[in-house]
């Protein structure tokens, strides 16, 4: 099973307004990005958890302030990816024609098929010599998991003990998409139906 597939349909699902502090979107965006970086795909479960990872805005600040706590402007990433894309603009990974463009083999090296795709690769090194070699060490780990380590492997491709309970939270502004919370993991492992795996 390769981890590293870009999903190809919208993944945003929720919607949270008025935080005064763009930090207490978070919850909500942990369980969007489903636990994983939206540029590289590391997930949550790889590493030491939340603090590996950041709230990167998709349009930087510096050139949009108005953006500053625009839900639908943050995005999850890994604390490499933010630091690597910093104030520069790319195009949308989330955006089908994006993620449809990008491709991970089994040796870890990434392709993509457009220039859009391309250009998001070149601005995170996502196929410089360390990321490939991440990304080839986690799919043959994942791989010998699978064959000899049911538990591991689902350890390590499954959800984080610490799913938030979108259900309690209050925004201030509200929520305009009340109806993602029935979609969230928590929710979900609620009602057994979260897979072990994804």
């Amino acid at each position: 099973m390769n981890p590293f597939v870009y999903p190809t349909k919208s993944i945003r699902r929720h919607g949270p307004i008025g935080y005064l502090d763009y930090s207490s979107y978070r919850p909500w965006l942990r369980d969007e990005f489903e636990f994983r970086c939206v540029y590289c795909l590391r997930r949550e479960q790889w590493g030491i958890g939340v603090r590996d990872f950041a709230i990167d805005h998709f349009l930087p600040v510096l050139a949009q302030p108005d953006a500053d706590r625009n839900y639908l402007n943050l995005f999850y990433s890994c604390a490499t990816c933010n630091l690597r894309k910093g104030s520069r603009r790319i195009d949308d990974p989330t955006a089908p024609e994006i993620a449809s463009a990008l491709t991970v083999f089994e040796t870890g090296q990434i392709l993509g098929t457009t220039p859009a795709a391309r250009r998001l690769i070149r601005v995170l090194d996502l196929d410089g010599p360390a990321s490939t070699e991440f990304r080839q060490m986690w799919i043959s780990t994942i791989r010998l998991a699978a064959l000899y380590d049911a538990p591991l492997f689902c350890r390590l491709l499954g959800y984080p003990e610490d799913i938030p309970d979108l259900s309690v939270l209050r925004p201030p502004g509200g929520n305009r998409r009340p109806e993602g919370i029935a979609e969230s993991a928590f929710a979900k492992r609620q009602m057994s139906e979260l897979p072990d795996a994804y």
